[in-house]
């Protein structure tokens, strides 16, 4: 076996074990998915952040996706480090194999999330709201121009003018913009959008 397929292999191993711990723990995590967290050098999520991620999510069992991400994150990284190493050797530059695997952890995080999220039945995160179509506008006459000047030069700017407050929330975790009202879960990291951040953050 090859370096690149040694690596795939022990990818597929690290990923396994993640989904298995993730998978079997109680609702929020247990003392198996903290260990695990610990061998991948990541602090636990606090109890409360736990708590009210398993609450918004409907969790009935397993580990917040939220924490699994964060492993699958690190993962990531160690495996795109591996990987430039590998790049590095003129034995296995250009291969079609390297290039293969390097596509499988671009996306790795992203794609084991979900997949994790599917494993325990949650439907996947919602859409992002669609932007509203502006009107067409339609073709002024040269009367209508003359007589809107007209009419307007005869006000302040401002008068008559009303505003509707509009509220942005983004991720404290992550900096995504809160899409749909009354979602208080973010759709890209799955944290609470107004959490508190962690020291380890």
């Amino acid at each position: 076996m090859g370096p690149i397929e040694s690596l795939d292999a022990l990818l597929t191993q690290h990923v396994a074990a993640i989904h298995g711990t993730a998978r079997h723990a109680r609702a929020g995590g247990d003392e198996a998915w903290d260990a695990l967290l610990g061998h991948y050098g990541i602090a636990p999520f606090d109890a409360r952040e736990r708590a009210l991620i398993v609450q918004h999510m409907g969790l009935a069992r397993g580990a917040t996706p939220a924490e699994v991400r964060v492993v699958l994150q690190g993962l990531q990284r160690w495996a795109e480090h591996e990987l430039a190493r590998s790049s590095a050797d003129p034995t296995l530059a250009g291969s079609p194999s390297l290039a293969g695997l390097a596509a499988r952890v671009a996306a790795l995080a992203d794609r084991e999330t979900d997949a994790y999220e599917r494993m325990l039945g949650l439907p996947p995160p919602p859409p992002p709201a669609p932007a509203p179509a502006a009107p067409a506008p339609a073709a002024p006459s040269l009367a209508s121009i003359f007589a809107n000047a007209q009419q307007t030069s005869k006000e302040v700017p401002w008068a008559g003018q009303q505003y509707r407050q509009v509220n942005h929330l983004t991720c404290v975790h992550c900096g995504g913009p809160q899409e749909q009202p009354m979602d208080f879960m973010c759709r890209y990291c799955r944290r609470p959008i107004a959490g508190t951040l962690s020291p380890t953050q």
